[in-house]
């Protein structure tokens, strides 16, 4: 009976947070905070503009995917110690992220309620992104752990897994000089979002955390911890259209492929490539009596990436079963100061944006915790 009853509290702490997760899933359809790449043009006039080609605002891209990003980078919520060989955790983490929500970027650059016409746009982004996740964490021994985690971010269509691995350096010293010094541990975290359009985004953590535990005689736990992160966001795009309201083929006056069979014939008489081909290049371009200049407003933001190095400071409540947790993680440097790369650190700091740019600030993220562990 007793084997039974500790089965029936571990399907139960399994599946009450799978259950929570299920109702907050995003529903099919764009939802208001999803990236919307093909309105972050340098000046939006352009898709109004007759014969004007639209230029992608790279700065503004890679602002938005450094804050998402943060808003995706890990914040499992655990003190350096582990499990230990038998110690298995299944926890809900709701975590919540402040993002610079006034910013042209997050305004042009998210679907918003209507995604039609020149003026899509978000007229009001969320100030935050929520983030929520089931994560099973299991102990293996030697100072050892490893977690996966499965999580949504309401607002939007994101859907986030991923997996960590640390390792605890002290695990099991508590004798001698050992037992002054906190437990200490080093980790290394993957998370990757799906659904999100023509937009690719994924982050690497490397962190290194100190903790010490405080056990009170009416048996409870408490563990304050300290730590810091390293945090390397990756974002890629598709090729993206600048100007969806426009029908390229219906304004360039089609009439062929620049290809053999239909360039030279009598329907393409007086046509000329849309990409500029010299005359006899036979290049498969669309033939077009008018501009075929909307050709050109297709782009690939390509790929970008940012740094964050990111303080975390936590503590958690552990009795019997029950455990709970809160944690805090905020840029330890200004988003530009952080990068190697100078072209992104220049986009950071908007440096030759023009008028109106807005300087990526710091970010925070609160996440907390409620599970079990066995």
């Amino acid at each position: 009976m007793f084997r039974r009853s500790g089965v029936s509290e571990q399907r139960a702490a399994l599946l009450a947070p799978l259950s929570a997760l299920l109702l907050l899933a995003p529903r099919a359809g764009a939802r208001p905070m999803d990236p919307d790449l093909s309105h972050l043009v340098v000046d939006p006039s352009c898709t109004s503009s007759v014969g004007a080609t639209c230029v992608a605002d790279r700065a503004g891209y890679t602002k938005l995917v450094s804050q998402l990003g943060f808003a995706l980078a890990p914040s499992s919520v655990h003190p350096a110690r582990t499990n230990g060989l038998a110690g298995f955790d299944v926890s809900l983490l709701a975590s919540l992220t402040r993002i610079d929500a006034a910013a042209d970027y997050w305004r042009r650059g998210t679907e918003g309620e209507s995604s039609a016409g020149a003026a899509a746009g978000n007229a009001d982004p969320a100030s935050l992104l929520q983030l929520y996740a089931v994560e099973l964490r299991k102990g293996f021994g030697f100072g050892i752990e490893a977690a996966a985690s499965l999580g949504v971010m309401p607002e939007t269509s994101l859907l986030a897994w991923g997996a960590d691995v640390r390792v605890a350096l002290l695990e099991g010293l508590h004798h001698g000089a050992f037992r002054y010094l906190p437990d200490t541990s080093v980790g290394a975290s993957l998370r990757h979002g799906t659904g999100l359009g023509e937009l690719s985004l994924s982050t690497l953590a490397l962190d290194a955390r100190l903790s010490h535990p405080f056990a009170f005689s009416s048996g409870f736990i408490v563990t304050p911890w300290l730590g810091y992160q390293w945090v390397r966001i990756s974002a890629d795009s598709e090729l993206v259209d600048l100007t969806p309201g426009v029908n390229a083929l219906r304004e360039c006056g089609y009439v062929g492929t620049n290809s053999p069979g239909s360039a030279g014939t009598p329907e393409t008489q007086g046509a000329v490539p849309a990409s500029a081909a010299p005359v006899g290049t036979l290049d498969g371009a669309p033939l077009c009596t008018g501009s075929g200049a909307d050709f050109a407003s297709s782009a690939a933001f390509g790929d970008v990436t940012v740094i964050r190095h990111r303080a975390v400071l936590g503590a958690s409540y552990r009795q019997e079963l029950l455990n709970v947790g809160a944690q805090l993680v905020t840029d330890l440097l200004s988003p530009d100061d952080a990068q190697s790369d100078e072209d992104v650190a220049r986009a950071l700091r908007c440096d030759s944006s023009g008028q109106g740019c807005r300087a990526a600030p710091r970010q925070w993220s609160l996440t907390l915790q409620l599970g079990a562990s066995f």
